[in-house]
């Protein structure tokens, strides 16, 4: 795009300092605003119907996901309980290691805490207490219907794929519409998915972990539980549940960036990325390329698929808002490179150290004020 001669620049978003006030032109109104607070999320009882039922139906069927697991697992969990003990160690740390990371990488600012939690919530309870019932149900169907020797070859891959996606993509579906302002986009999507995929992973490797144990005849439980539990992160976590309902769930923030009324192109893409979530499945649980160089094929491909989508996303969300930064700039009167700069967490840490220190926490609210407006005004279609 051609610039006038006195207009701005582009600027270089990799240095920037807190936002300064520009000189006023002549005559020029000089600065405009700093962006007001925006209103509270309305997810609750009296606010939003559909934000209220979403939040019930998450509640409930979490609810079930955990007595179904309580009823699955309560009587291994009575008789190896130090086993089961350990598993929950390792969980924990998987957990909170994934939930830091997860919420890191969305652009410019992490995303709401609050639908973080619903949505791991989702995967550690509601999906993996879902699919255990589905998954028993489908392979009882293909071992009647196709043999027990066919079904226990591609048993996995023909039920997984299917039952545990379609079950983590409910939850994010259900987690965009309790939560609209934290999925108003693919990167959004992304992140909620994967959030899902680790809850989901969690409990998943604490299950493998136990039927490890009761397979062994309780022999070595707690070796069988940490071999278990490395070999799941270490070796396969890197392209498993996270990576595919990632995939899926930059597909629904297509759908949630338009409104939930999106046009043929949206819902194409919409249906591929969630098809490929499911392909990514079928592929991992598949006996193709079997043994420890299959394996890592499979988690190397995973990964780079999500990281394909990933990167996609983030950039495409970073010029948005960094359009809506400008604008922000303009509007209000400050210089513009500076602004822009905001899009960056680090960018905001370097220019809060040029600030005196009793103004800093003044200025760290007018960034956050600024990065919501720009945000809000990025995923509004006004930019």
């Amino acid at each position: 795009m051609s610039q006038a001669p006195n207009d701005p620049r582009t600027p270089d978003t990799a240095a920037g300092t807190v936002p300064a006030q520009r000189r006023r032109r002549r005559n020029g109104p000089g600065p405009q605003r700093v962006p007001a607070p925006r209103a509270p999320e309305q997810t609750v009882a009296g606010y939003r119907l559909p934000a209220f039922v979403s939040m019930v139906v998450i509640g409930v069927l979490c609810l079930l996901g955990l007595v179904t697991l309580a009823v699955r697992l309560g009587g291994t969990v009575r008789v190896f309980f130090a086993e089961a003990a350990l598993g929950l160690v390792f969980a924990a740390a998987t957990l909170l290691f994934g939930f830091w990371l997860f919420r890191r990488i969305r652009p410019v600012r992490a995303p709401d805490p609050a639908a973080s939690l619903v949505a791991v919530a989702w995967g550690l309870t509601a999906a993996t207490g879902g699919a255990l019932l589905a998954n028993s149900a489908l392979t009882g169907v293909w071992s009647k219907t196709l043999g027990l020797e066919f079904s226990a070859v591609w048993g996995a891959a023909m039920t997984a794929p299917f039952n545990e996606e379609l079950f983590k993509l409910a939850g994010i579906v259900l987690v965009a519409v309790a939560f609209p302002r934290a999925v108003r986009g693919p990167v959004d999507g992304f992140v909620i998915g994967a959030l899902v995929g680790l809850g989901f992973e969690v409990t998943e490797n604490l299950i493998y972990g136990l039927n490890t144990v009761v397979q062994a005849g309780g022999v070595n439980g707690g070796l069988a539980v940490a071999q278990t539990a490395v070999l799941r992160v270490l070796l396969t976590g890197l392209g498993s549940h996270w990576a595919m309902s990632a995939v899926a769930g930059a597909g629904v923030g297509l759908l949630a960036a338009a409104g939930w009324l999106p046009g043929g192109r949206r819902v194409l893409g919409a249906s591929v990325l969630v098809l490929t979530a499911m392909a990514m499945h079928w592929l991992f649980d598949s006996p193709l390329l079997d043994g420890f160089a299959g394996i890592v094929f499979k988690v190397l491909l995973n990964f780079g698929i999500a990281m394909a989508v990933y990167f996609a996303a983030r950039h495409a969300h970073r010029r948005r808002v960094r359009r809506a930064l400008a604008l922000e700039a303009e509007e209000a009167g400050l210089r513009r490179s500076a602004a822009v700069a905001l899009a960056r967490r680090r960018a905001r840490r370097r220019a809060l150290h040029e600030v005196p220190e009793a103004e800093r926490a003044e200025a760290r609210r007018v960034q956050a004020l600024m990065v919501e407006s720009a945000e809000d005004r990025a995923f509004a279609h006004t930019v």
